[in-house]
């Protein structure tokens, strides 16, 4: 039997039900490790998202009074070149 024959037999027989759960307590923790860090992860990602749109909602705004204002400066000088 060659060494990649006895790996597979070996990995056989870990992936079976008592081996699996041998180190049981470890696999939990780590499992709510794992779900605490998904957790921050996504609170992290919709702050971001939030805080996009916040600046995009801004941004837009000063746009649109700049322009607001261009307009109303650009009819008033017409208005006063008619006089």
């Amino acid at each position: 039997m060659g060494k990649h024959e006895i790996r597979l037999r070996r990995q056989r027989l870990t992936a079976r039900g008592s081996d699996r759960f041998k180190n049981y307590e470890t696999i939990v923790k780590r499992h709510e490790r794992d779900q605490r860090a998904k957790k921050i992860v996504r609170l992290f990602v919709f702050f971001v998202i939030i805080l996009i749109l916040i600046l995009a909602f801004i941004i837009v705004n000063r746009w649109e009074e700049k322009q607001q204002k261009k307009i109303t400066s650009f009819h008033s000088t017409i208005l006063k070149s008619k006089d």
